[in-house]
């Protein structure tokens, strides 16, 4: 092969290469941004689950200061919302167990379909012990559902507007 040759091969060579360099440079790049919107997608999503959960244990926090919600149904509803906030490391918070102790001594009743079930005299019973768990437990939820608030205060949340108001005068 002549030297004539051999420069036009790479000529051709180095023509056909270049464009493929290029292509894979931009397909690497536009990956690059793609996993960085998905990243920031996620760190969002994140964000927003949090608030969400915040805003759930702000909600039933007050609601259990104010009796506005069964001691035992708070308790059970603030465990699960504790598991989810920052992979449950709050549930062994000292101002916080009680929410997970209510949640332990309660798991054996029955609720919803499988309550329905029960014919009266096991639903009596069930009702006995629950209303035994909450006079057992019912400082210590009061005391706890305040700590929850306030930190989730601590966290930045706070409500807007309160959760009732008096029909009877149009006040808060």
């Amino acid at each position: 092969m002549s030297a004539q040759n051999a420069a036009i091969l790479l000529a051709v060579g180095i023509a056909f290469l270049i464009p493929l360099a290029g292509y894979a440079l931009h397909v690497h790049l536009e990956a690059k941004r793609q996993l960085q919107r998905a990243q920031e997608k996620h760190a969002e999503e994140t964000q927003q689950a949090r608030k969400n959960v915040m805003e759930n244990l702000l909600l039933l926090a007050c609601a259990l200061e104010d009796r506005q919600v069964n001691l035992t149904e708070g308790c059970l509803r603030i465990r699960v919302f504790l598991d989810l906030l920052d992979e449950g490391v709050h549930v062994q918070h000292e101002s916080l167990q009680v929410f997970d102790q209510v949640h332990q001594k309660a798991q054996g009743f029955a609720t919803h379909a499988e309550r329905n079930a029960l014919d009266a005299a096991e639903k009596e019973k069930q009702d006995q012990q629950r209303r035994a768990l909450e006079e057992q437990f019912e400082a210590r939820v009061t005391e706890g559902a305040t700590a929850l608030r306030k930190f989730c205060e601590q966290q930045g949340y706070k409500l807007e507007k309160p959760l009732f108001m008096n029909a009877a005068d149009g006040k808060n």
